[in-house]
């Protein structure tokens, strides 16, 4: 066999025998929804907010990552993509109301120091859908972080 052909060869098996990107990303999501402080039950969301939660933008739960942010895309099951949709926006409703009451919705360097730290203590509870699939990656993909096992079930 060819150096190609063994490539080939390799990669047809692998299809079937090895789980895809997909299917660890989608395991790990499952895992991490499934933990006590995303689990719900939610309120499914309405058509309106369902639009709004599809839509890719720089909401105030995308920016809380310690980390750089890589872009990927991953075939998940649109049932699947619905529940971290719905997790993301009811888990961050309560923090959300909060920033905007303290009128601390949008990053300013006009804050003062107290309210620079309150604004980052609200947004630490605050869950976008990247996040809950970095911290899903984080504990249940094939190469967990040390400092987050899966026993783990803190926020943040």
């Amino acid at each position: 066999m060819t150096p190609a052909g063994a490539r080939l060869e390799a990669r047809r098996l692998r299809r079937e025998l090895w789980p895809t990107l997909d299917n660890v990303v989608e395991r790990a999501v499952r895992a991490r929804l499934a933990e006590v402080d995303l689990a719900g039950p939610w309120v499914p969301l309405t058509e309106e907010e369902a639009e709004v939660a599809s839509m890719a933008g720089r909401g105030v739960g995308n920016k809380n990552y310690p980390g750089t942010l890589v872009v990927r895309a991953y075939d998940l099951p649109v049932s699947l993509i619905e529940q971290l949709r719905t997790t993301a926006v009811r888990v961050s409703e309560q923090p959300l109301e909060e920033l905007h009451e303290l009128g601390l919705t949008y990053n300013s360097l006009d804050y003062t120091k107290e309210e620079q730290e309150a604004r980052e203590e609200i947004v630490a509870r605050i869950y976008s859908a990247p996040r809950i699939v970095r911290q899903a990656l984080e504990r249940y993909g094939p190469w967990p972080r040390e400092e987050h096992p899966p026993s783990d079930r803190t926020l943040g």
